[in-house]
């Protein structure tokens, strides 16, 4: 049993299809596409302790480990295998000791022997000497300055000469500056010709297209997200044959509409369960730019035409009878659901059945409606 299949009723998120698909990559040791599919999960669901133990498992940096178990402890402080998780990751991350270290017999049963230095004792002793005798030396030199200064105000007392200040600053006499005799302007008059403006009809000119200069903008190009069949991924196009036209049918002829990618087959009874449903969320969105295509897996045109019928059905239904594309898409149960956004990427991977409100979210979160 892998570590992140210990049970804990703690720790038991009931009909949770996402840890489920990211616990069956971590089997698989796809560690990168577990990773991504849990850090969106843990990202809306911050209080669940099975989805930030299992992040631990896929990540690869010690320190962000730690963080994830640390995480799980603070929501779950009695969970036992997380505690002892968290003390192995914490050695795991210790500076380890030199292999050039000497020890004592005594000290190698210790984990982490600390290196003895035996020779900067010596060297911090003779520091220490230098310092004290410089701090003497200093000492000595101001006593000396004391002395001196007592000895001359002693000799200026027995001669009686007395000690003299600086003589004030006398402030100098201003000298004022003459100024000549004013002068009185005498105004004189100055002719301006007069300049007489003929008037135009003239319109100001227009430029044409012809002499205008077009101002073009770069373009800038925004990377697409690798393919692949995870979230945040771009889903991977595919080619399948639509039941009640007998045309064939391309995920990209979709491009820029919201789409359901819906795998089931006629004899889940899960899936029968959830058709009503799924047909009452595409008729309330499909004006909006949303639709289901509904790919019946491992069975015939006919078989999937009937069961249309039966259920009175009007979403695109295809057929994939060799299970070609579930094969790309990794489909291991039924149903399975990709909500795919109008940029072409999944935002969203469910297997096992959702009602109406579950849809709803998903859907209104795809449009970028109000929740």
């Amino acid at each position: 049993m892998a570590d992140w299949e210990v049970y804990n009723p703690a720790m038991a998120e009931q009909n949770n299809q996402d840890l489920q698909f990211a616990e069956q990559l971590l089997r698989e040791g796809k560690k990168q596409e577990a990773r991504t599919l849990l850090v969106g999960y843990v990202r809306n669901n911050p209080s669940s302790i099975r989805g930030w133990w299992m992040l631990s498992f896929a990540l690869t940096d010690p320190k962000q480990q730690i963080d994830c178990v640390e995480r799980v402890l603070r929501l779950n402080p009695n969970y036992s295998p997380a505690r002892a998780r968290l003390e192995k990751l914490k050695r795991s991350v210790q500076p380890s000791v030199s292999p050039f270290a000497e020890s004592s017999p005594s000290q190698s049963a210790a984990p982490f022997p600390a290196p003895q230095k035996p020779a900067s004792r010596p060297r911090r002793k003779a520091n220490s000497q230098i310092l004290q005798y410089a701090v003497l030396a200093v000492m000595a030199c101001v006593a000396m300055g004391v002395i001196g200064f007592g000895a001359v105000m002693i000799v200026r007392g027995a001669s009686g000469v007395p000690m003299q200040s600086a003589p004030p600053v006398q402030p100098t006499a201003i000298t004022p500056i003459l100024l000549p005799p004013t002068w009185t302007m005498t105004p004189t008059e100055t002719l301006i010709p007069t300049q007489t403006l003929a008037p135009t009809n003239t319109p100001p000119a227009i430029p044409t297209l012809a002499t205008s200069t077009a101002l073009v903008l770069p373009t800038i190009a925004i990377p697409k997200p690798e393919v692949g069949v995870v979230q945040g991924a771009s889903a991977p196009d595919f080619k399948l044959t639509n039941v009640a036209t007998d045309k064939k049918v391309k995920l990209s002829d979709y491009e820029g509409k919201a789409v359901l990618i819906f795998f089931w087959a006629t004899w889940c009874q899960y899936c029968e369960m959830e058709m009503p449903e799924v047909q009452k969320i595409y008729q309330a969105y499909r004006d909006q730019g949303f639709v289901v295509l509904a790919i019946d897996v491992g069975e015939t045109a006919g078989k999937a035409r009937k069961y249309r019928d039966k259920h009175s059905l009007t979403f695109p239904i295809l057929n994939d009878d060799g299970s070609d594309v579930s094969s790309k898409y990794r489909v291991s149960a039924f149903p399975t659901h990709f909500f795919v956004t109008p940029s072409g990427v999944i935002s969203s991977v469910n297997v096992g059945t959702l009602n109406y409100g579950g849809l709803n979210t998903k859907v209104r979160s795809m449009l970028n409606l109000p929740p």
